[in-house]
């Protein structure tokens, strides 16, 4: 019997599953490395994007191993169906997130307050002295695509109201860089650094409380060291901030006596004891027992006792019969 060696695949063919596979490792490798070992941040945007003309290219090869296929006959079929789904799966990433882009304006620099936002202090040197401003231009066009952010103004003190606004942040995971309270009569300043969720790029925060010991407007502020377009999450993180620190203050209402909701729960919860178990009667008639037991062992041993004379029991008869009366 003659054996008849299988005609190996054309290059192009083996070449598009390399270059597929390949782009592949670049995303993930970029991912690692920004995310859990702090790569700066424009190198990993090189390398995703030298994945995604990896992928491009990767597309490109399986349509003319696929034309090349055909013609000969060759084989191959597999590693062109799994070159392009590898390709076809990378740029659909991108894709994605087509819509955000179109839809929504290219900012990256959200406030509260468009007139006068809040200064990064701290982060002043991580944010950027380029982009340590907020543009006078994006006002009008955060008004139109984000009208609900407004200042949080609440009938607490300035000092109650960083304390919340501290304690949301701290709830929300967003790292605080720097707490200055406020003043009498003055203004208070956090500054924080959260991440986004895959990627883990950095976004910068700053709140700004000011108002007396009657009320206080929080203003907040969160902006994007990368990039120029943030794809609606900084507003949607101001929107987070803002609904978690009514989420404080609804916690903390205040009662008739003055005192706050969350004390007195707190307080209720340490002043009630805990419960027993409930015990089995069967065990509990057990214990009653040896209890007696043990008890009439520590008395002495028992007096013998004297015949009763005929005028005890009748003594006993009478004032029997004058208890049921």
């Amino acid at each position: 019997m003659k054996f008849i060696a299988p005609d190996a695949p054309p290059p192009l063919a083996r070449w598009t599953s390399r270059v597929a596979f390949f782009s592949l490792g670049l995303l993930g490798t970029a991912v690692f490395m920004h995310r859990l070992f702090a790569t700066p941040t424009p190198i990993a945007i090189n390398i995703v994007v030298a994945a995604f003309i990896g992928a491009g290219i990767a597309l490109l090869l399986a349509l003319a191993a696929g034309v090349q296929i055909w013609r000969t006959g060759k084989s191959g079929t597999p590693r062109v169906v799994v070159g392009s789904l590898v390709g076809l799966g990378l740029l659909a990433w991108p894709l994605f997130y087509m819509p955000q882009f179109d839809g929504l304006p290219y900012l990256y620099d959200v406030t509260t307050d468009t007139q006068s936002p809040p200064a990064f202090v701290a982060l002043a040197t991580d944010h950027g002295q380029a982009r340590l401003d907020y543009p006078k231009r994006f006002a009008k066009a955060q008004a139109e695509a984000y009208a609900d952010l407004r200042p949080l103004v609440i009938d607490r003190g300035a000092d109650e109201a960083f304390e919340l606004t501290a304690d949301a942040l701290r709830r929300l995971k967003i790292k605080i860089v720097r707490e200055e309270p406020p003043q009498k009569g003055g203004k208070g300043f956090i500054e924080a650094v959260d991440r986004t969720l895959v990627f883990g790029f950095y976004d910068d925060v700053v709140v700004r409380i000011q108002g007396d010991t009657h009320s206080a407007r929080i203003d907040l502020r969160s902006a994007s060291r990368y990039g120029r377009h943030d794809m609606g999450r900084n507003a949607e993180r101001l929107r987070r901030i803002l609904k978690e620190v009514v989420a404080r203050l609804e916690a903390t209402v205040p009662t008739a006596t003055g005192e706050r909701v969350g004390s007195l729960l707190r307080r209720k919860r340490h002043a009630v004891p805990k419960r027993q178990k409930a015990q089995d009667p069967k065990s509990a008639a057990q214990t009653t027992q040896q209890g007696g037991a043990r008890s009439g062992a520590q008395r002495g041993p028992a007096q013998k006792g004297q015949p009763p004379s005929k005028d005890a029991g009748r003594g006993r008869g009478k004032r029997s019969g004058q208890s049921f009366e």
